[in-house]
């Protein structure tokens, strides 16, 4: 935590007495009419300083435009955030396809879609999904779901150059924004879902040689190896960067955070704190050397990886500037460091944790001063489940554990956005109480290896939030309760206005001052990207994707809205949300049942049903074609289905237990990230 090469742990115990805020002097260039970065401009704030739309002229904001990209199913995810350089907007859809249009009508100017052997074929652990391109120097740049990063002629969409990320049919694909500055481009790779090994690169613009690359699990040899066992563990350890990274020119670094280490939650043959799984990394921009890191979760056995993306602004802390950064992790604190140094700006602690010997759990977790936007603790009992009185609550075989937050946080991949004006951070969350209990996992490469079974409860409460907060002590400003769990993260502009969409297609602006909503339009599918702003010919727009998410399955389109006060475009009806278990491959025994009972899955899916009774119990086949054997409460069992077909099973114990399990090559892809 908060170190350059060494892995000693690190505990503050600062107070700062005065603290203010303001925008970052000379690091964060105001991205005034253009947005070419996935957060405005390298530092990834979110953030405009654009007023013509504010707080009094927000109510006249109507459609302009709006652009359909013909690409959605029950596979899909549209998150990806609009880039704009002049009167061109660039933006992808969920297959990794990129459409140029005209910023101000729409109209298409050339698009590029990627040719695919098989989509299906490819091991994606959480639906297709792209979250944006990035433009400069002549050029746009995208990386792909099949692993590749891609150069587009910024004039035309003809390939300048093609470079692969990994081996797609080993899990690595590409899903992020990647980042152009100053003749570079800075891309990761997701995957850590599939025993990949991660990694974060560099490539020259003009031509797409590779300048240098960090492997995100040191070899043997390297410092931090150590904190891998013996053996190979750490060739398939995954911290994937699937998410965007953000850059300081004056301090020459980039910065980015790392997935979950791989199998997710079973840790039984991965001991140690897993280096750099679960971490903000800063390295040097010339070289790719690792300047510092600070791992917010060790040796994760949750899923609790940081996603959100990092977002970087200045501070003045008793009279002095800092270069400041926060992440809005899954535990549902906001980590605030100082960005030259990676050491904590609110005091953040060591505490002992409770112990499993099977899961070989850390001895400790870092604890942050300061308010968590989320609940840290299950408001309910779910089913027979024990209730965690910890925030590091270890699962391990015939014992799993209730935990708040689950695995989605927190805050997800969702960007936090921040106004230089209040110096509040706009942060979106998630309260979602989940079921974690662990199974044996041996899966090979390219294959999903979760090591375990975590699960929204049927039934359960799901929750999000936006809250407001104050970076210069670290507790909540204010905070909104929104319709849904919150995906998709916040912009924030000048006009004093914070934007932000919710998954039943509504997109809101709200008083960055105390949250107030001001204005709201429905879209017809759900808001589950971060809207971005831009002006041509003096006249301000907000755009933003709305198209669901597969994750929390989110209802699905394939549309672009843009927005003007001159807009003539009209909203649509409100949107139903549907149960976000439909992509499930978990099943819950019951005395009483199946929960669910039918379960619609793609050939080779594997179904784990988890005993949430206080007896054994035993599955089987209602043909007789397979059997369980005794299941004991809080265990689990797994079985394949390879072939179509509609397959009826039922409790072996009594027989009145039925459920179903319909195989089908149109079914959507579960799994979960």
């Amino acid at each position: 935590m908060g170190q350059s090469m060494n892995n000693s742990r690190f505990a503050a115990t600062i107070l700062f007495l005065t603290i203010t805020c303001a925008p970052a002097s000379g690091q964060v260039v105001e991205p005034g009419t253009d947005w070419t970065t996935y957060g405005g401009e390298p530092s990834g704030r979110h953030y405009s300083p654009l007023r013509q739309i504010d707080e009094r002229s927000v109510e006249r904001l109507r459609g302009a435009w709006k652009f359909q990209t013909g690409v959605f199913s029950d596979f899909t995810s549209f998150e990806a955030a609009p880039v704009v350089e002049g009167d061109t907007l660039y933006v992808t859809d969920p297959h990794s396809a990129v459409y140029a249009l005209d910023a101000t009508t729409g109209s298409k100017r050339w698009s590029y879609v990627p040719k695919y052997p098989s989509l299906e074929k490819f091991p994606l652990c959480c639906g297709q999904v792209n979250r944006g391109a990035a433009v400069g120097g002549g050029k746009v740049y995208v990386a792909q779901l099949d692993a590749k990063l891609t150069a587009l002629d910024q004039a035309t969409g003809a390939v300048v150059w093609s470079v692969s990320l990994g081996e797609a049919a080993q899990g690595y694909s590409g899903t992020a924004p990647p980042l152009y500055a100053d003749g570079r481009v800075y891309a990761g790779v997701a995957g850590g879902e599939f025993g990949v090994r991660g990694h974060f690169s560099a490539y020259d613009a003009e031509t797409g040689k590779m300048l240098w690359r960090f492997d995100t699990i040191p070899e043997p040899g390297v410092a931090s190896h150590e904190t891998w066992p013996e053996g190979d563990a750490w060739r398939t350890g995954g911290a994937a960067t699937w998410t965007a990274p953000v850059l300081d020119r004056n301090l020459g670094l980039v910065y980015f955070v790392t997935g979950n280490p791989s199998p997710d939650l079973n840790g039984h043959d991965r001991a140690g704190d897993n280096l750099f799984s679960d971490s903000i990394i800063a390295l040097d921009i010339r070289t790719g050397r690792l300047r510092w890191f600070f791992q917010e979760v060790h040796h994760d056995i949750w899923d609790t990886d940081p996603s959100s993306p990092p977002v970087l602004f200045d501070m003045t802390i008793d009279g002095k500037p800092v270069a400041a950064l926060a992440q809005a992790g899954k535990i549902g604190w906001v980590y605030l460091l100082d960005r030259a140094t990676g050491k904590p700006l609110i005091p953040i602690v060591e505490r002992p944790v409770p112990q499993d010997g099977w899961q070989n759990t850390a001895p400790t977790q870092p604890y942050v001063s300061g308010d968590s936007f989320v609940a840290q603790t299950c408001s309910e009992q779910l089913g027979n489940f024990p209730l965690a009185k910890n925030l590091f609550p270890p699962p391990s075989p015939g014992q799993p554990v209730q935990r708040c937050p689950g695995g989605n946080g927190g805050s997800e991949w969702s960007p936090v956005s921040h106004d230089p004006k209040t110096g509040f951070l706009f942060v979106c969350g998630i309260d979602e109480p989940q079921i974690f209990a662990v199974h044996d996992d041996a899966e090979p490469a390219g294959k999903e290896r979760l090591g375990s079974i975590w699960a929204r409860y049927p039934g359960g409460k799901y929750e999000g939030s936006l809250t407001a907060m104050d970076p210069r002590t670290n507790k909540i400003a204010w905070q909104i309760k929104t319709p849904n769990m919150c995906l998709g993260g916040s912009l924030a502009t000048a006009g004093g206005l914070v934007f932000l969409g919710d998954g039943d297609g509504t997109l809101s602006a709200y008083s960055t001052i105390d949250g107030q909503r001001r204005w709201s339009f429905q879209t017809g599918a759900g808001v589950n990207a971060p809207p971005v702003t831009y002006a041509v010919n003096g006249k301000q727009y907000v755009a933003v994707a709305s198209g669901g998410s597969w994750q929390l399955n989110f209802p699905r389109g394939d549309t672009l809205w843009v927005f003007s006060l001159d807009g003539t475009l009209d909203e649509g009806p409100p949107q139903p949300v549907a149960s976000p278990t439909v992509t499930t491959t978990k099943v819950m025994i019951r005395q009483t049942g199946f929960a669910p009972g039918r379960l619609i899955v793609r050939p080779g899916t594997t179904i784990i049903w988890l005993n949430d009774d206080t007896a054994s119990q035993m599955i089987q086949a209602r043909d007789g074609s397979w059997r369980s054997g005794p299941i004991e409460p809080g265990m689990t069992f797994s079985h394949e289905f390879p072939i179509e077909g509609a397959f009826d099973y039922i409790g072996a114990s009594t027989g009145a237990q039925l459920g179903t399990i319909v195989v089908s090559k149109n079914a959507a892809k579960a799994g979960g990230q």
